[in-house]
């Protein structure tokens, strides 16, 4: 099967309002659309870096996983998903925004002989977030 493009990705919040803001105030995604499923929980539709972003209440039940851990040299977080990799102008600079707004920095910044250099972040509700800068 071939695959055209990526559709979306799927974040569960216990707070989807306050989950989407942090996208939107920290890397300028844009609402596209705010509905509810099937079964009445709410969704917030947003546009990140030309792809959409999902984010949901938590299905009945379940809640956010305990912080994150590293394991073969990626932070990876619950539900199956390890990270979202989201690529920016320049790390070090994003590391110092985001450091300066109160968000946990997840380990050191890293830049290997390939010219990526990357780090982790943690987002609400659990999510690891990379970000990536490509030379």
């Amino acid at each position: 099967m071939q695959v055209k493009s990526l559709d979306h990705i799927h974040i569960y919040s216990a707070t989807p309002e306050t989950s989407a803001d942090f996208y939107i105030h920290h890397f300028d995604a844009k609402t596209v659309v705010r509905n509810t499923n099937i079964n009445g929980d709410e969704r917030i539709f947003l546009a990140l870096g030309g792809q959409i972003v999902v984010v949901g209440s938590f299905p009945n039940g379940h809640t956010a996983s305990p912080p994150p851990a590293a394991g073969d040299g990626a932070y990876r977080h619950g539900f199956g998903v390890a990270h979202i990799g989201l690529r920016i102008e320049s790390v070090e600079q994003g590391l110092v925004e985001l450091s300066e707004a109160g968000i946990q920095i997840l380990g050191e910044r890293v830049q290997d002989e390939s010219g990526l250099t990357y780090a982790y972040i943690a987002g609400p509700d659990g999510v690891v977030i990379e970000l990536t800068e490509y030379e």
